[in-house]
């Protein structure tokens, strides 16, 4: 009786598919959840989670550095809540719920109290998809704004930084009693982790503010080799990070809410009160979760993304970079990355013609931009490693990337297959199910 062949399933976008790979395959696979690479046939998470309102609860009355929410808030003129844009998954609905019954007890109703997308200088988000972050109850009642980074008259000046210059935020944040920082905590590939002190800024910075922060993350992802580190789930020695939280404590008037979602999206962590130390521990709580495991050298790493990371290449590029860690030299990456919004950002492709990597990385050096730094992070991976690459995105755009563009994932994975070199008896294969997560 011939061997089945196994199957894997990864994200791919907005749904699932699943692979088939070659019988005798050795299929890697770390699940999140438990400290090991399993067999994709484990199903983690199916354990009883609380409830995410009495975690966050919790959270909130038990604060670190801090007082509790309501008494840190009675008496301030206007308390403005910042929460992430719809690329980065926070379960903010749910979680806003307990923060504004706070708020009441302090005092403050919907004409105090203000909600603040944060936005970076990403493009702004949709009607739709800012209510679906904060849920239509408080869509309809307090009306939330979004970060306006290249509107000067929305952004004023809370910091002179030694290393920043003049820090310009959203005046609904500026001009606050008290800011509340929100967000998810996850690995992050320039500043370790998510949330913390980057919901200030870059989250609601303007343009300036946010270019001069990026220029940090030069120091932090590219060695003086030009090889790239990996950062992500590390918070130590981190400039990027260290001066983004600078800025939060010389500004004064920010608390923190940051959760901890398993793999579904479910709130499983929180931790409230001073920004570094709330986040901190809420990171403390997401390796106490999700138990990372050690990259392990494959012969080949299949790169699923699901969205919102896979809606195009800019988001999608950080799953390429955990690919990487898994992959040995000049193993193949098949990159299943839909990328239905297309690039990015007008400003990313334009970094793809600027020569060697040495002359990319030059001119990066003299005039910093951070999509050139992620163009200069997807050629550098592509220079080790043959990138196979399923996606929307025209396979003419993907080729001038450096890509090798495949019709589907399953094409990808073929082709990948047949690029790949086992070092031992079987085939080695990471199958990282949704990298970007």
């Amino acid at each position: 009786m011939a061997e089945a062949l196994p199957v894997v399933e990864v994200a791919y976008g907005r749904s699932a598919c699943g692979l088939r790979l070659p019988a005798g395959t050795e299929v890697i696979q770390p699940v999140p959840g438990d400290a090991r690479a399993v067999p994709a046939s484990r199903d983690p998470g199916a354990h009883d989670v609380p409830d995410p309102l009495g975690v966050v609860a919790d959270a909130l009355d038990r604060p670190v550095g801090l007082p509790p929410l309501e008494v840190l808030a009675r008496g301030r003129s206007h308390v403005t809540v910042v929460v992430p844009d719809p690329t980065r998954p926070a379960a903010a609905a749910t979680y806003l719920l307990p923060i504004l019954a706070r708020l009441a007890r302090a005092g403050h109703g919907p004409s105090s109290i203000r909600v603040l997308v944060a936005r970076g200088i990403h493009a702004a988000a949709a009607r739709d998809e800012v209510e679906a972050v904060v849920g239509p109850e408080v869509m309809a009642a307090l009306r939330p704004l979004q970060s306006a980074p290249d509107l000067p008259e929305w952004n004023e000046p809370i910091a002179e930084d030694p290393q920043l210059g003049t820090v310009r935020v959203h005046r609904l944040v500026a001009d606050a009693g008290l800011v509340l920082l929100t967000g998810a905590v996850t690995p992050h590939h320039l500043a370790g982790f998510g949330g913390g002190a980057k919901a200030l800024v870059p989250g609601t910075a303007d343009r300036d503010t946010v270019l001069a922060a990026h220029r940090l993350t030069l120091r932090t992802l590219v060695r003086p080799d030009g090889s790239l580190a990996h950062v992500a789930g590390r918070l130590e020695a981190n400039p990027f990070r260290e001066a983004l939280l600078r800025v939060a404590r010389a500004f004064g008037r920010c608390a923190l809410l940051n959760v901890v979602l398993d793999r579904r999206q479910r709130i499983v962590g929180a931790a409230y009160g001073e920004v570094g130390e709330a986040h901190a521990q809420a990171c403390a709580r997401w390796r106490e979760v999700h138990a990372p495991v050690e990259p392990q050298p494959c012969d080949l790493v299949v790169a699923g993304v699901a969205s919102p990371r896979a809606d195009d290449l800019v988001q999608a590029h950080k799953a390429l970079i955990a690919a990487s860690a898994w992959a040995r030299p000049g193993a193949p990456i098949a990159w299943l990355v839909q990328a239905s919004h297309g690039a990015g950002h007008p400003e990313f492709l334009p970094w793809f013609e600027s020569g060697r990597l040495e002359r990319h990385l030059a001119a990066l050096r003299r005039s910093f931009h951070p999509y050139g730094l992620t163009a200069y992070s997807v050629r550098r991976i592509a220079a080790g490693h043959p990138v196979v690459t399923a996606s929307e995105v025209s396979a003419d755009i993907l080729r001038g990337m450096g890509l090798l563009p495949c019709a589907s994932p399953q094409a990808a994975l073929d082709h990948a297959l047949g690029l790949a070199r086992p070092q031992g008896k079987a085939l080695r294969v990471a199958v990282l199910a949704d990298a970007g997560a």
